[in-house]
């Protein structure tokens, strides 16, 4: 079959073959013979290149293949398209979302169609050199094509609508968006002097155009999520109408509500699993190389990067403060555990948590003994207390209120918790001196490299094992 009779196939399916009519000078290029089909008749959907100016000025157009368009066209339609209501997620849509299908433009070509929540305009298809009508619907035959000798396109008198949206196709609620018809232009020496717009918005939108609908540049604020349809027509200082209008759809998208903070620096969360249980206290697991928990100069590092699943999860270059995300910060105290979770420890480690696996330390205080201190008493960096099921279990004599885990060492270069250590895991008490007094200064989880560790049968990474407790 020649392109033209392809192309005459498909014009014959979709305006029912009836008698052609001809087009008059600016007339309004909609008929189908079987009943016209107009740009207000089509609900709107995804996207439409049809119609809609650039920044350029430029029109783009949507092309349809010719055998996809015929197979379509004598196709069955699929089933959950043809029910009115397409359940989705809870909703109840009018089409199958992200389904396409064909249909008749307002130029009467063979276009196409898709589904969000609703149908979207008859998006044109580019224009056709094989025949003499305006397939792209912008007023004009066989523009770009070679000349075609047994083509005689009328001369188009009416103006050209262009539409322009300053902030795009996409905003988010409650933006107003700024539409403008001044690059519309007229034929010869017409200029432009009348504009009427309209739109087909989403249920639940409630504005209007300002300062009204009959000026070259309104606003038009989206009140509602869900895709708008934005219409265009313009005359001339003659009284004549544009043959053809221009269309620009905008999508508002439903802004998200408002995340949890997490409080881990790597957005995951490893103790206090429950965010909204527990929104100001974190159990973050990850490594740091830089010494030092307990003092007021560890400070983040490497960015606030660190964390089992953060860029940094080797922790090269890191601080245990990195595990905390920006407005957070490693735990103080005891009391500030108390006072961040109710439930003191009992959430810090989760219910499916293999034994000996997790320690979230924090920067208590403590002078020997594995006795919690307060800041005033002097060298306070002696030992290692938190929140977990990995350590030596705290008791009532500790003085540490709800913190129920305390890792501390009577030898030098150790840590003083056989699996928490090397080769079992990666916490290091490395330092000069009787290093067994300064866990808090010296501590790091830089060990187990390459899960080079293991444990019960298990690798072990430098961020296994635990991290810090963070609060916000």
């Amino acid at each position: 079959m020649s392109a033209v009779m392809k192309w005459a196939a498909i014009a014959c399916v979709f305006a029912a073959c009836s008698t052609p009519q001809a087009q008059e000078d600016g007339a309004g290029a909609d008929a189908t013979g079987g009943g016209d089909a107009t740009v207000a008749d089509l609900a709107f959907g995804s996207k439409t290149d049809g119609l809609v100016s650039d920044s350029d000025g430029v029109t783009d157009a949507v092309a349809v293949d010719a055998d996809d368009a015929l197979a379509d066209a004598g196709s069955t339609p699929d089933d959950a398209t043809d029910v009115a209501d397409v359940k989705k997620g809870g909703f109840d849509y009018e089409c199958k979302p992200l389904a396409t299908e064909s249909c008749v433009t307002a130029c009467g070509s063979a276009g196409t169609r898709k589904c969000l929540k609703e149908w979207g305009p008859c998006i044109p298809p580019a224009e056709f050199c094989g025949n003499c009508v305006d397939d792209n619907c912008d007023g004009l035959i066989n523009e770009g094509c070679a000349p075609n000798p047994a083509c005689t396109p009328p001369e188009v008198k009416c103006p050209i609508a262009i539409l322009t949206v300053a902030e795009g196709a996409k905003v988010g609620s409650q933006v107003v968006v700024h539409l403008s018809a001044a690059s519309s232009y007229g034929q010869g020496l017409a200029k432009v002097t009348k504009w009427k717009w309209s739109v087909q918005a989403p249920l639940g939108a409630s504005a209007g155009f300002l300062p009204s609908a009959d000026v070259q540049a309104p606003t038009y604020q989206v009140t509602a999520a869900g895709q708008y349809l934005f219409h265009l027509d313009v005359w001339d200082d003659a009284g004549v109408q544009s043959c053809v209008p221009a269309l620009s759809t905008v999508v508002s998208a439903q802004d998200p509500p408002p995340k949890p903070e997490v409080g881990c620096a790597d957005s995951t969360r490893e103790g206090f699993l429950d965010d909204k249980a527990y929104p100001e206290i974190a159990g973050c697991s990850g490594a740091w190389d830089h010494p030092g928990v307990t003092p007021d100069a560890v400070v983040p590092t490497c960015g606030n990067q660190g964390g089992n699943s953060g860029l940094k999860s080797d922790g090269v270059g890191c601080s245990s403060a990195d595990l905390c995300s920006a407005g957070w910060h490693v735990c103080k105290t005891w009391q500030e555990v108390a006072a961040k979770s109710a439930t003191g420890c009992v959430d810090a480690t989760p219910a499916n948590a293999a034994p000996k696996s997790l320690f979230f330390v924090i920067r208590q205080p403590s002078q020997n003994g594995s006795v919690c201190g307060d800041w005033a008493d002097g060298p306070n960096v002696n030992d290692l207390f938190g929140c977990g099921n990995l350590g030596t279990t705290l008791d009532a004599t500790k003085k540490c209120g709800p913190l129920d885990r305390v890792i501390a060492s009577t030898a030098p270069n150790k840590c003083g918790y056989n699996e928490a250590e090397p080769s079992l895991g990666p916490w290091e008490c490395v330092g000069p001196g009787k290093s067994d007094l300064f866990e808090g200064a010296n501590v790091t989880k830089k060990a187990c490299q390459n899960a080079s560790c293991q444990y019960d049968g298990q690798p072990v990474n430098p961020w296994g094992k635990g991290g810090v407790l963070c609060c916000k």
